[in-house]
């Protein structure tokens, strides 16, 4: 053998007619590669990219509130219906937005895990 060359291994990656089929996303998944743990580290990060978006919409909206009325001291004064103005803001419209953040998480989330079933389960 001369030097600056080197023989073919039998098997080897990239040999032509080796008869090896590449492997799924499951079995890359199954089998721990490297290359799973990029399919795995993708979804983790849209997962966490997701929670963050949500946390800070929840976070804005709650921490807004005593940016409000410190900017608007007179509304925690004013009394509709009996009930502080500040109670009924935190009532009414606040929690229908946790409800409507957390719905758009849930289904942004399902759709998430759904493109991974589908990436991971092609064959």
């Amino acid at each position: 053998m001369r030097e600056g060359t080197r023989e073919a291994e039998p098997g080897a990656r990239g040999q032509a007619g080796s008869g090896r089929r590449p492997r799924t996303p499951r079995q890359e998944l199954a089998e721990g590669t490297p290359h799973g743990d990029v399919y795995l580290g993708r979804l983790i990060r849209a997962q966490l990219g997701l929670s963050l978006l949500a946390l800070g919409a929840f976070g804005g909206l709650v921490g807004s509130l005593p940016l409000l009325f410190l900017l608007f001291p007179g509304l925690q004064e004013i009394e509709p219906l009996g009930v502080p103005l500040p109670v009924l803001i935190l009532v009414a419209p606040l929690f229908p937005l946790i409800v409507v953040i957390g719905l758009l998480y849930q289904r942004r989330a399902d759709a998430l895990d759904e493109a991974f079933r589908d990436v991971v389960s092609r064959e």
